[in-house]
């Protein structure tokens, strides 16, 4: 049996193990943006600027973009080019009939995820409330 080699993870890649990701986790950016996209037509900047600044969802315009067009490509939304009386066109998204589907489906897998957080944080407070109470016996 050989001994153990410990691994090392290249500079930058350094996290340690077992820790939560900073941030919102990118597979929740595509929920973020069909929800977004279920009441109105935005534009690439305006979804980008809102995730950051009204939900607090920390992601680069790069991801957004990529996300976007993974979507169209997909079928879950549609865009246009908008040309505007000053500046250059903008592209706005809209949510397609597939994307109404596909967000009650994520909104079932978060449903359910929700959930699961629930259990952790009551398990969670209910062992602190028992280590508390054990310190003073």
């Amino acid at each position: 049996m050989r001994p153990s080699v410990p691994r090392t993870l290249p500079a930058g890649n350094v996290r340690e193990s077992g820790l939560p990701p900073k941030g919102t986790p990118k597979n929740y950016l595509m929920a973020w943006l069909l929800v977004m996209l279920a009441d109105k037509s935005l534009h690439g900047y305006e979804i980008a600027k809102e995730l950051n600044e009204k939900f607090e969802v920390i992601t680069d315009a790069g991801s957004v973009y990529r996300a976007l067009r993974q979507l169209e490509r997909d079928g879950y939304i549609s865009s246009w080019w908008n040309p505007s009386g000053q500046g250059p066109a903008r592209r706005f998204y809209a949510l397609t009939q597939a994307g109404d589907v596909a967000l009650r489906t994520w909104s079932e897998a978060l449903g359910q995820y929700r959930s699961n957080l629930e259990t952790f944080f009551n398990l969670f407070e209910h062992r602190r409330a028992f280590s508390s109470g054990r310190k003073g016996a």
